[in-house]
């Protein structure tokens, strides 16, 4: 007989959780072009990139030793990092709704009641020791499973976004760090520049004194330093201004990191890329993963709003013993039991379905968000991409311009020592050479952000295959 009575109920556990209403998760087709193309002629598509760690992406020591700081110290990532925590216990509270909770009671009960027979009080002990099923949600249409997945999918995403906050952190950690090393590069060129100019001052006034040189020379002399004296004080701020962004990102004091004395701009980092790169390698990167994640943990949402419209099914029951002696309760005829099935049918549905029109518009937002990041990570590819060989042409030729600009300085101040040319060709010449040597700094810089900002936008070359 028991047997029987249980048979049905064996059998509605193992039909447990295996219905699901939610509809598949399948990724919506690509709203761009198949692939990323920078070349007009045709060549084979990569449908796959590797991309070196980080450790080995960067060449330079200090940049390696300031991203390690800062990946150990930086509040975004250690904020992403408690989110990551905090949604994987969150899961798990979820998850656990599948499993039968059970819990264990043992109690003693000792209180003074009135004899029906004598009319007087008596004393009386009560033991009871207890196994119970806490009521259990038999999840006969997928609601449990649905939100377990969503829930589980909100995790996935929590932690591509941590990814995204981590290789973000090299990104901007290197880019900080080059500003920083160009902005004190140009400020010992405003430096260097402002002694050249006052020298050139004290040879004009020299050559007043005996003569030589007329007033306005002198004063287009003293013009001249006073403009690089004003361009070295807005250099000034701009170095603070960047060593103030570096230390802000690695979480602590830049002279409290142990770095090399050699702090120069460094060479190109290796970042080979074919022409034709397959649009499919964008969805490895973390904000493509997360925007995805999130779109299946709408899809558990729907499951879950459509399994509300049935019935539930809970099961509560305990079994254990109870005695007046302490001694006897273990007995076989102290043994006590309950089981109380419940079932829970919804009569009026217009808060159902306004749940349902609820998850079906979360889809709907969660679509739109995962097109748009996919968009957006196209353009950015695309435009990094092109861009390389754009900041290649413009270092050459800002090298080229310095090195003629060196050429004109040298011939304008020999002709103006040979009494062949006024003092202003000199200064324009010296302001145009001051010009090209910091459009040189800027072009340096820029070329290295583009190329870093680009490991970045790939996904970050950390042990991912793009």
């Amino acid at each position: 007989m028991i047997k029987t009575s249980l048979t049905p109920l064996a059998a509605l556990f193992i039909l447990s959780g295996c219905l699901s209403m939610a509809p598949d998760n399948e990724q919506p087709e690509l709203p761009v072009a198949q692939n990323l193309t920078i070349s007009e002629q045709e060549t084979d598509v990569a449908e796959q990139l590797m991309l070196s760690e980080w450790q080995n992406f960067f060449t330079d020591d200090n940049a390696k030793a300031l991203i390690a700081q800062a990946l150990e110290h930086n509040r975004d990532l250690r904020i992403a990092t408690a989110r990551v925590a905090e949604v994987k216990g969150r899961y798990q509270i979820q998850w656990e709704e599948f499993i039968p909770g059970f819990r264990g009671e043992v109690s003693q009960t000792r209180g003074r009641d009135l004899s029906t027979f004598t009319g007087g009080s008596v004393m009386f002990n009560r033991y009871d020791a207890q196994v119970g099923l806490v009521s259990y949600e038999l999840d006969l249409f997928g609601r449990i499973r649905s939100l377990s997945d969503a829930a589980l999918n909100q995790f996935y995403a929590t932690e591509q976004a941590e990814r995204f906050v981590k290789i973000s952190v090299i990104a901007e950690t290197a880019n900080a760090y080059y500003s920083w090393l160009s902005a004190k590069e140009n400020l010992n060129l405003a430096q260097q520049t402002l002694n050249s100019r006052q020298e050139s001052l004290d040879l004009i006034q020299k050559r007043k004194d005996n003569g030589i040189a007329s007033d306005l020379d002198l004063a287009q002399a003293q013009a001249a330093l006073a403009q690089v004296s004003a361009r070295k004080s807005q250099l000034e701020r701009l170095y603070t201004v960047s060593k103030t962004n570096l230390e802000l990102l690695i979480g602590t004091p830049l002279n409290q990191v142990s770095m090399t004395d050699s702090q120069q701009m460094p060479e190109m980092m290796s970042l080979e890329l074919p022409d034709n790169i397959s649009s499919n390698v964008l969805l490895s990167r973390p904000d493509v993963l997360a925007a995805e994640h999130q779109l299946y943990a709408a899809n558990g949402n729907i499951g879950a709003a459509r399994a509300a419209y049935f019935p539930s099914l809970r099961l509560t029951g305990d079994f254990g013993f109870a005695s007046n002696e302490f001694d006897s309760l273990f007995d076989g005829d102290s043994e006590t039991w309950t089981f109380m099935p419940s079932i829970s049918v919804p009569i009026f549905g217009n808060a159902l379905n306004a749940q349902l029109d609820v998850a079906k518009a979360q889809k709907e937002q969660m679509v739109a968000s995962y097109e748009q990041t996919i968009q957006q990570a196209f353009a950015e590819v695309y435009q990094l991409m092109v861009n390389r060989k754009s900041y290649d042409d413009e270092l050459n030729a800002n090298l080229d311009l310095v090195k003629a600009q060196k050429r004109r300085l040298y011939l304008a101040e020999a002709k103006y020592k040979a009494g062949l040319a006024s003092y202003l060709e000199v200064l324009s010449a010296q302001q145009d050479l001051f010009a090209a040597e910091q459009a040189k700094l800027e072009s340096e810089r820029a070329r290295l952000a583009n190329t870093v900002t680009l490991y970045k936008a790939l996904g970050g070359g950390d042990t991912v295959s793009q």
